[in-house]
């Protein structure tokens, strides 16, 4: 079984998602990363684009979004975005 950290993604109307997932790779505005269990803090601002995420039951889901900030610390990340759908 993969290592797995909590997510949120949240924008300012509402939670998009939370929970549990084994990666997620993002837009950022220097260049699309992915982020997995156990990462070094990281900060980093977000460009519109396609948010993936792994699931442990080898799933994915993908959010389109535009703009926001993405942190991750201690097992924890969260996507502040302006709009995700």
């Amino acid at each position: 079984m993969a290592a797995e950290f909590h997510l949120d993604i949240v924008t300012p109307e509402r939670n998009v998602f939370s929970g549990k997932v084994v990666s997620v790779t993002a837009p950022g505005t220097l260049g699309q990363f992915q982020v997995l269990a156990d990462h070094a803090p990281f900060l980093s601002s977000l460009a519109t684009g396609e948010v993936r995420i792994d699931l442990a039951d080898k799933s994915q889901k993908t959010y389109k979004v535009s703009g926001g900030f993405f942190e991750v610390s201690a097992n924890r990340a969260m996507l502040l975005v302006e709009s995700a759908s």
